[in-house]
């Protein structure tokens, strides 16, 4: 859903009220009319941005909208400056090659969750749905043909989420090898970077010693 100039103006009211208003409120506030707010409000609610609950003060029942968390989320963040300022202190503090080494760490420690989903996979059936689990945390990633002489597939990624970050901070990459290579128990290559120039960043997966 596009958000228009008005919607944006009663999201940005309900972001102020954080205990919620009335359509009421929103006409005082936003000066449109009472049928023109509520259908705004039932298109944002369908969309997922707003929520109404039932308010008994004053004796007759009333509707009383809030944001919902995606309707939080489309105001403006400052995610990537947050991570950048932790990033510089960390390395600063303990150095680039066990910055890295934390990233690396970090990546295994996070795959733990999503582990059960391959319990009884074949290695290639592995590789298939780790080729998922990357998609749903926004990477576009898809499996590749195996290099000549290998069995498994590779993976080949055209969009990094942590694109902006690993220009700055390389180390970053580290923490994809240790997703990778915790989710799939083996080491895994990181044969092309599309921060060293690559065209895609490509994963190979190293067989069972």
């Amino acid at each position: 859903m596009i958000v228009g100039d008005t919607q944006q103006k009663l999201l940005t009211k309900l972001l102020e009220a954080k205990a919620g208003l009335t359509i009421d409120d929103l006409v005082a506030q936003v000066d449109i009319t009472r049928s023109a707010v509520k259908q705004h409000l039932s298109g944002l609610e369908r969309s997922g941005f707003v929520q109404h609950s039932t308010s008994r003060s004053g004796g007759r029942p009333k509707f009383l909208y809030t944001l919902t968390e995606s309707g939080i989320d489309l105001f403006p963040k400052r995610y990537s400056w947050f991570s950048r300022v932790m990033f510089e202190n960390l390395r600063k503090k303990i150095g680039a090659s066990k910055f890295g080494s934390y990233m690396y760490e970090l990546g295994v420690d996070m795959s733990a969750a999503a582990i059960p989903r391959l319990v009884g996979k074949t290695r290639v059936e592995r590789v298939v749905e780790i080729v998922r689990i990357m998609n749903e945390t926004g990477f576009a990633a898809r499996t590749i043909a195996p290099e000549k002489g290998d069995k498994l597939p590779r993976i080949e990624c055209k969009n990094c989420v942590f694109h902006d970050l690993s220009k700055d901070y390389i180390e970053v990459c580290q923490f994809d090898l240790g997703f990778l290579s915790g989710l799939m128990g083996a080491p895994i290559e990181h044969q092309e970077c599309m921060q060293r120039g690559g065209q895609a960043c490509r994963f190979k997966f190293s067989p069972p010693a």
